[in-house]
C-alpha cells in the first residue's frame, strides 16, 4: 500500500493553471476521477491516495431582507473536501476501487453532514466492460451535465452560479429553503445506490444507477433512478441526464422530484461556449421550473481566466409563474497549480407575484433584486 498526498492533489484537484489547465479539463478539477468513477491508474499492485481542498472568502450581499450583509463563507467556488481513494490491480485490466469523501466548513472546522457523506462507495472497473460501484454516489445530473459538460470550465463554476431564485414552493425535501440546487447541478448524491458506467465507445459513454428504497412489499417506494449519456467528438461535447428521487415526505415515498436536462459545449478560439436546459418537477404538487443557460470561458492571460453565464428560470402556475434572470462572472488567477485567487459577481432579478430574488441560501431579498460579490482563495492538496 502506498500513500501519496501530493499526487492526490494533482490528480483529484488539478485546477486551471498556465500550461496545466488540460488536467483540470479532463478531471473536472474538484471531483476529477473520483466524482466520475473513472478507472484509477495503478502505479503499484495496491495504492491509497489522500486528497482535499479548502476554499474560503469574503462575501458582500445586497438586499438580504432589505439590508446588506458581509460574511466569511467557505466552500463556494469549490466545496471543502477531504477524502481517500484506493485501487488494487486484480490483473487482466480489472481493478477494485473505493472512495471515502467528506465535506467540512473551513470557517469553524465542523463537518457538513456525515464523515463520508459526500461519497462512500466500492466497486470494480474494467477498461473493456466499464465499472460497477455500490454505495453513496453522485447522480448523472452532476457527472454528465456538470462535470463532463463544463469540462475545462468546471473549476470556475461556483455555487453562486447554481439554482435558487423565487421557487421555494418547489418544496424539494432536504434542501435549505426547498429550492437550493433544485436541478442537482451542485453535486447531489443517491444513497444505497448501484451504479454502472460504460467504457468509452468511440466517444460515447452512458450509465445508469438505482437507489434501493428498501421498503417491504414495494420496490419503487423511497427509491431513486438516474441515467446519463455523453458524446464527445473533436471540440464538441453533448450530454443528457435524468434523475427521479422519491422522498418519504412526498406522498409516503411514492412521489418525488423529477429532473432531466440536455446540454453541451464547444471550443471557440482559445475558450469555450456552453448551453444547458434543465427541467425540475415535484410530482406530488405539480410545481415545475425550466432553466435555460448559456455561458463560456476565455483566457485573458496565461494564468488568468474569465467565466461568464446567463440563465433564465421560469416557474409554472403552481409557482405563480415566478421568473428569474441571473448573470454570473468569475475571474480566476492561478498562483500555482494548487493555489488560486478569484472574485465572483452574481446579479439576480426576479419577477412575478410576490417574487423575491435569492442567490444561494443567504436569505431572500425584500424585492426582486439581489447581488453578491465574493473575493476568495482556494488551495488543493
Amino acid at each position: 500500500m502506498t500513500t501519496n498526498t501530493s499526487h492526490g492533489a494533482r490528480q483529484h484537484g488539478a485546477r486551471p493553471g498556465p500550461a496545466r489547465r488540460c488536467a483540470a479539463c479532463l478531471l473536472g478539477a474538484t471531483f476529477a476521477a473520483v466524482g466520475l468513477g473513472a478507472p484509477l491508474a495503478a502505479q503499484a499492485q495496491s495504492s491509497v491516495t489522500l486528497y482535499g481542498l479548502i476554499d474560503a472568502g469574503i462575501d458582500y450581499t445586497t438586499n438580504v431582507a432589505g439590508n446588506s450583509q458581509t460574511s466569511l463563507d467557505t466552500g463556494i467556488l469549490s466545496p471543502n473536501l477531504f477524502g481517500m481513494r484506493g485501487s488494487e490491480d486484480l490483473g487482466g485490466g480489472l481493478h477494485a476501487k473505493f472512495v471515502l469523501e467528506g465535506q467540512f466548513n473551513a470557517g469553524n472546522g465542523a463537518l457538513i453532514g456525515n464523515e463520508f457523506g459526500r461519497q462512500a462507495y466500492i466497486g470494480l472497473t474494467d477498461a473493456k466492460w466499464g465499472s460497477v460501484t455500490l454505495g453513496n454516489q453522485y447522480d448523472f445530473m452532476f457527472t454528465s451535465l456538470s462535470v463532463k459538460r463544463y469540462g475545462p470550465m468546471f473549476p470556475l463554476i461556483s455555487l453562486q452560479n447554481l439554482r435558487q431564485g423565487p421557487f421555494n414552493a418547489l418544496n424539494v425535501p432536504n434542501r435549505p429553503t426547498g429550492a437550493f440546487d433544485f436541478d442537482r447541478m451542485a453535486g447531489e448524491q443517491i444513497a444505497n445506490a448501484v451504479k454502472y458506467e460504460s467504457p468509452d465507445l468511440a466517444g460515447l459513454t452512458f450509465g445508469a444507477m438505482l437507489g434501493v428504497g428498501g421498503q417491504p412489499g414495494s420496490f419503487s417506494r423511497d427509491s431513486a433512478q438516474s441515467f446519463g449519456a455523453d458524446y464527445r467528438r473533436g471540440p464538441i461535447q453533448l450530454d443528457a441526464a435524468y434523475t427521479f428521487v422519491r422522498y418519504p415526505s412526498l406522498n409516503n415515498g411514492n412521489d418525488g422530484i423529477r429532473n432531466w436536462g440536455i446540454g453541451g459545449r464547444t471550443a471557440l478560439g482559445k475558450g469555450f461556449v456552453d448551453l444547458l436546459y434543465t427541467s425540475t418537477a415535484n410530482t406530488a404538487t405539480g410545481a415545475h421550473v425550466d432553466v435555460y443557460e448559456i455561458g463560456g470561458m476565455m483566457p485573458l492571460a496565461a494564468a488568468t481566466h474569465l467565466a461568464l453565464a446567463y440563465q433564465y428560470m421560469k416557474g409554472n402556475a403552481v409557482l405563480e409563474g415566478n421568473r428569474a434572470q441571473q448573470i454570473n462572472a468569475t475571474l480566476d488567477y492561478s498562483l500555482s497549480i494548487q493555489t488560486d485567487l478569484y472574485t465572483t459577481v452574481t446579479y439576480q432579478h426576479a419577477n412575478g407575484p410576490g417574487a423575491q430574488a435569492q442567490i444561494l441560501a443567504a436569505g431572500p431579498a425584500s424585492g426582486g433584486n439581489q447581488a453578491e460579490l465574493r473575493i476568495g482563495m482556494r488551495h488543493f492538496f
